[in-house]
């Protein structure tokens, strides 16, 4: 598996973090609509009969536009929107003040629209009308070892020298990921949908297939790379991990209207990931689960 991402840190000054990190992730939906008010001339035409579309970032990024190789549909269907937000949930009062970070993760041929999805973004901290507001005051990027390069103020990268390009392979030689025991922690509820229900429980071998299925599709539609792994293969060795310690649970975050729900929690899990490492790796990066893309699903991995 080889394609590329970056890694952004999006310093955001508020006067409620917990507040605005939960309106972040819960109006995720609008997020293509505030991009597109960004850039587009002709805000009443279709897209898709757009004389310049073939050149249009926002297209690029939202379109979701599926393939016309049919067994390469019957594998990935729709393709993943092809960046990840992820957002600190702060639940403590004291804490509510202040810059706060948020991370940004864009895939493959998406980095060239990174001006579009920081745009973007900073129209929706502003948000007319809406009470829990922020700035975006400054942009960095991380390298391989998670060290930030500031890219620029406010919501322009004025410092493209410092944009770190990571490659997946470059990722997994950066640490070592050999052993047999793994602790997954999840940072953000997690939403997995199976047979139209959400879980309510975690489950390894379906949260590893959810992940097969994302990352498989992200590499083919914006990394341009065709996966050789036998995904049936995956998904058998996903079946067989056992797990050795669970605390996970179905819960919520905040109250009302911006209440966030899903499995929160953390586990340990042993047996051979060796051919699922790069997935669930990778997975650290772009979340899993509904929502992903707007920091829902986000998760941290540790070998023991």
């Amino acid at each position: 598996m080889e394609f590329n991402l970056v890694q952004l840190v999006l310093y955001v000054q508020t006067e409620n973090r917990a507040g605005l990190a939960r309106r972040l992730m819960l109006q995720g939906a609008d997020f293509g609509d505030v991009c597109r008010a960004a850039v587009c001339r002709w805000p009443t035409r279709t897209c898709r009969l757009c004389s310049v579309r073939d050149d249009c970032s926002w297209y690029l990024v939202f379109a979701q536009e599926l393939t016309v190789d049919p067994d390469a549909l019957k594998r990935h269907q729709k393709p993943p929107l092809p960046f990840s937000f992820s957002f600190p949930l702060v639940d403590d009062d004291s804490q509510r003040h202040g810059l706060f970070e948020c991370g940004l993760v864009v895939v493959g041929r998406a980095i060239t629209c990174l001006d579009l999805l920081l745009e973007g973004f900073a129209d929706l901290l502003a948000g007319d009308g809406e009470t829990v507001r922020g700035e975006l005051v400054r942009i960095a990027a991380r390298d391989y070892q998670g060290m930030g390069l500031t890219l620029g103020e406010g919501c322009r990268v004025t410092r493209p020298e410092n944009l770190v390009v990571l490659s997946v392979a470059g990722i997994l030689e950066s640490r070592p990921w050999g052993g047999t025991t793994l602790r997954v922690e999840l940072l953000s509820p997690l939403k997995l949908i199976r047979a139209g229900r959400q879980l309510k429980s975690f489950e390894f071998s379906f949260f590893a297939r959810s992940l097969l299925r994302r990352v498989s599709s992200m590499a083919y539609y914006y990394g341009q790379c065709q996966l050789d792994q036998n995904f049936r293969e995956l998904s058998r060795q996903a079946e067989v991990i056992a797990c050795g310690e669970s605390s996970f649970h179905y819960g919520t975050i905040g109250e009302g209207a911006a209440r966030l729900s899903g499995v929160l929690g953390h586990g340990r899990f042993n047996g051979d990931f060796s051919e699922l490492i790069p997935f669930l790796v990778v997975g650290r990066y772009v979340n899993v689960g509904k929502g992903a893309s707007f920091g829902f699903g986000c998760f941290d991995l540790s070998i023991e």
